[in-house]
């Protein structure tokens, strides 16, 4: 949920957007609802993978040890204040508290008390499935015994509460991953009781916001609620629970106007709230997966694919927290206006689930491309988040002195997904399929699993994508055959080389498509993967073709320092490494070299993302 009234909303609808169409997605034929459907790939449990020493693990690491320590009456004040309850421990501050001096317009302190309670439960359950570590699973276990004890049967938490779906579904979630990922025994019978209590308080079915508005409200910010996105955790309470109420409230809010519109390929989502409306998407997976109505499919699947269409060069959509028109320029026009450009630890969480479950579905490795974009450009260059609960929110693509910087609220959303989102890099990187396993991510880490009863292990080391190549080795204890299948992403090029052993591997490389390596392996075989990685211009959207990115394999690169209004795109593409132990490019011009370098790279230097080239005047006489 976010931080501007509806008006303003609106009026930066109107403002903002692009077109970049990166995938032609497939109409899938009209059919009759079939039931559950098996995905061909699967997820790994957590505790399959592990990543290695790198970024990503520090990442995750640094958020399992914020939260471990977090102060658990403080965590449960809001609950314990609006059920009239001894409160002890520190408000939190932020979005968090329980207060009364919240105001669209200006302050948002006490905009959602608790909102992100069962986030945060979530990623602590996710955290201990990782690395099993008892203090975590502990924590869960008495944060579940406090959080049930504030728990009623007519909701008095949600009595004059602002967004009740937004923040159930959140607490749905923490619930069912404390009982599925850190085995707590009572947490499905504490949601349970909390589905009795939230029931009363919320609407007949789905409701978007104009739905809303058009209700009585008493403020504005009670039109902001998302109850369009509960459907994937209440048929995930379904699946994990056996309660079939679960399942019906799922169908009472699928949201039915927007899948609609999506799966006969119209697009709706200018004037959406952004972050949100690529959430649902996976509810309506999760409603395609539970009811077997290929129309969910078509709906994911073309929401994703118009999401790209208005997408930025990191993969980061949603200016000002906005889809916006298509076809008329405004995403590049949103450079000038706006510094909130994408809200990135949510984004980029919604980003991860909706291409996770589409791959698992599809087997169409474009959408592990597109999950790695996002990984590389926007999450893993985030803030972490501080023991005050400031955080990292909005990416900034603006054209003038671009930096990063803290939200200036406390708690806000995206500290709730960012958790999340860490403990998922595992998972997201590797899929066992029928006849073999997925490599996704090209991210150092270990995947084990069993294969005819044999424990196979997977090894993947690497420094990509500041270097181009990975390398994973197998280890087992007797030899096997299934196929390791590799993720070639659509923008390589012909330089990308595939050994096994050393031996170059037989087969034609696709870009866009899995790399199939079958064979019997052995004890000790290693693959080694070469990806080409060229330089590219991006531009923001076609009515812009003379603003551009510097892209170079999944990278946008970000100008930094002392940049000069124009480049040309020879200067651009021909763009050479800083040093092998450098992330930055440099590129050469006549007052000198300017350094480019990753989102992740960058601190506290000011940076520019798009840049400015003459247009080319194609010659008609040539081809």
């Amino acid at each position: 949920m976010k931080t501007r009234s509806r008006r303003q909303f609106l009026k930066s609808a109107a403002s903002t957007a692009g077109v970049l169409a990166m995938r032609s997605i497939p109409a899938w034929p009209q059919t009759t609802p079939k039931g559950p459907i098996v995905p061909p790939l699967s997820v790994f449990g957590y505790s399959n993978v592990q990543l290695l020493d790198g970024p990503f693990r520090l990442q995750f690491e640094q958020n399992h040890e914020l939260f471990l320590h977090l102060n658990e009456d403080g965590l449960l004040k809001p609950f314990r204040q609006r059920q009239g309850m001894p409160a002890p421990g520190p408000d939190l501050g932020g979005w968090y508290d329980n207060a009364d001096d919240f105001n669209e317009e200006n302050n948002f302190h006490g905009f959602i008390a608790g909102h992100t309670f069962g986030q945060y439960l979530s990623g602590l359950a996710r955290a201990y499935a990782v690395t099993r570590s008892k203090p975590t699973q502990e924590k869960v276990r008495r944060l579940v015994r406090a959080f049930a004890a504030t728990v009623e049967p007519t909701g008095k938490f949600y009595v004059d509460y602002r967004l009740p779906g937004y923040t159930f579904d959140k607490t749905c979630c923490g619930l069912i991953d404390a009982h599925e990922f850190a085995a707590d025994p009572i947490a499905l019978d504490v949601l349970k009781r909390s589905t009795d209590a939230v029931l009363r308080h919320l609407p007949e079915k789905a409701l978007s916001r104009a739905e809303q508005e058009a209700r009585r409200h008493k403020t504005i910010a009670y039109t902001w609620d998302e109850t369009y996105t509960l459907p994937e955790n209440l048929f995930l309470a379904y699946q994990r629970s056996g309660d079939k109420r679960y399942r019906d409230l799922a169908v009472r809010f699928i949201y039915h106007e927007y899948y609609d519109a999506l799966a006969e390929n119209h697009n709706a989502l200018p004037g959406k709230h952004a972050y949100s409306h690529v959430n649902t998407l996976s509810s309506a997976m999760q409603a395609y997966l539970m009811l077997g109505n290929e129309k969910y499919l078509r709906a994911a699947a073309n929401g994703l694919r118009m999401v790209q269409e208005q997408s930025y060069a990191t993969g980061g959509w949603g200016p000002n927290e906005a889809f916006v028109e298509p076809g008329k320029g405004l995403l590049a026009a949103s450079l000038g206006t706006t510094r909130s450009s994408f809200e990135t630890p949510c984004g980029a969480y919604g980003q991860f689930k909706i291409t996770r479950y589409l791959l698992r579905v599809t087997r169409d490795s474009r959408y592990g491309d597109s999950m790695e974009q996002v990984l590389y450009n926007t999450v893993a260059g985030a803030k972490p988040i501080l023991a005050d609960g400031t955080s990292f929110y909005y990416s900034d693509y603006n054209s003038e002195g671009a930096k990063k910087a803290y939200y200036k609220d406390k708690w806000p959303c995206c500290s709730g997904t960012f958790p999340q989102l860490t403990a998922d890099y595992g998972i997201s990187s590797y899929y066992p399929g029928k006849d073999g396993i997925y490599v996704n991510l090209f991210v150092p880490s270990r995947v084990t699993w069993m294969r005819n009863g044999t424990r196979c292990t997977l090894t993947q080391q690497t420094t990509y994508p500041t270097s181009n190549a990975t390398q994973l080795q197998l280890d087992m204890a007797r030899p096997e055959n299934f196929t390791v299948y590799l993720r070639i992403p659509a923008w390589t090029d012909s330089k990308t080389r595939i050994s096994v052993n050393g031996k170059r591997a037989v087969g034609d490389i696709v870009p866009g498509k899995f790399f199939a390596l079958p064979r019997t392996w052995k004890n000790g075989d290693r693959v080694e993967f070469e990806i080409g990685m060229p330089l590219r211009l991006q531009a923001v959207d076609a009515q812009n073709a003379s603003t551009v990115a510097l892209v170079r394999g999944p990278l946008a690169l970000f100008g930094v320092g002392n940049l000069p209004a124009k480049f040309t795109r020879a200067q651009l593409l021909a763009a050479a490494a800083a040093s092998q132990s450098s992330e930055d490019w440099l590129v050469e011009t006549d007052a000198g070299s300017v350094a480019f370098r990753p989102f992740a790279a960058i601190r506290d230097e000011s940076y520019r993302l798009y840049q400015n080239v003459p247009v080319e005047i194609t010659d008609p006489g040539r081809d």
